[in-house]
């Protein structure tokens, strides 16, 4: 862990000399501000294997990500792990000589479906939770960096085939987290992409199944395709497992 020398005030101006370890969060706004701004920024992805497999790329010329996605995980064990994912960013732009650039968050779903059964399971307690976390995470990110929160995914292992969107867990924890989450973070909504329409609704039909791997639940490089193909993504990501092949 670095450890950074640096004095504070409520003021914000040195008065002694105090001890500042990164996991402090004044010592991750001193960082973001003190490292030379000309330098190319490392963008953060946070989420889950989802996230992790989706091959995230920034189209803008010697711009990084650092990946810290992980399999399994969720807003309440990203809210636990926050403080040893900034150190490791933080940590890795100063080996690499980078600033601190964007978080991406891609969460897509693990905290209203079963890992065991992989059905929907939420409730309106498990959806005021992850909204509430999702909040805190977003606000402590916030004073480093933009955020960018990208929408969760239905999932066909776990929804009633000939659902509509509005019915599936997905739906719900978009709703939640767009009451939620902080005016400045960007939502992008994707889970309609993983549907077909049918008439003028998104459904959950036998053909979305080409989107996902043989467990319903993680995606296919069609299924990434789609994700990638979503008129909101931001236009300097790329999605690169949509084409495995290149």
């Amino acid at each position: 862990m670095f450890v950074y020398s640096f004095s504070w005030s409520s003021a914000h101006r040195p008065l002694s000399m105090d001890v500042l370890e990164v996991s402090d969060p004044e010592a991750h706004r001193w960082l973001s501000r003190h490292l030379r701004r000309s330098a190319p920024p490392l963008h953060l992805l946070i989420g889950d294997s989802v996230a992790r497999d989706a091959g995230l790329r920034s189209r803008l010329g010697r711009h990084q990500f650092l990946n810290l996605a992980r399999g399994g995980a969720t807003w309440a064990s990203t809210a636990d792990e926050l403080h040893a994912i900034l150190d490791r960013w933080t940590s890795e732009a100063e080996r690499r000589g980078r600033r601190l650039g964007e978080v991406v968050v891609w969460l897509s779903g693990n905290d209203v479906y079963s890992r065991l059964t992989r059905l929907a399971n939420f409730s309106e307690e498990t959806l005021s939770d992850s909204g509430r976390l999702a909040r805190g995470v977003c606000r402590h990110l916030q004073s480093l960096a933009r955020v960018t929160v990208l929408g969760p995914l239905p999932r066909p292992s776990g929804e009633v085939h000939g659902g509509r969107w509005e019915t599936t867990a997905a739906y719900h924890l978009e709703r939640r987290l767009k009451h939620c989450l902080p005016p400045s973070v960007r939502l992008i909504p994707l889970g309609r992409q993983l549907l077909r329409r049918s008439g003028r609704r998104h459904c959950v039909v036998p053909a979305c199944a080409s989107y996902f791997r043989s467990d319903g639940v993680h995606l296919s490089a069609e299924g990434y395709g789609r994700v990638a193909d979503a008129l909101q993504l931001p236009i300097w990501l790329a999605v690169t497992a949509a084409f495995p092949d290149r």
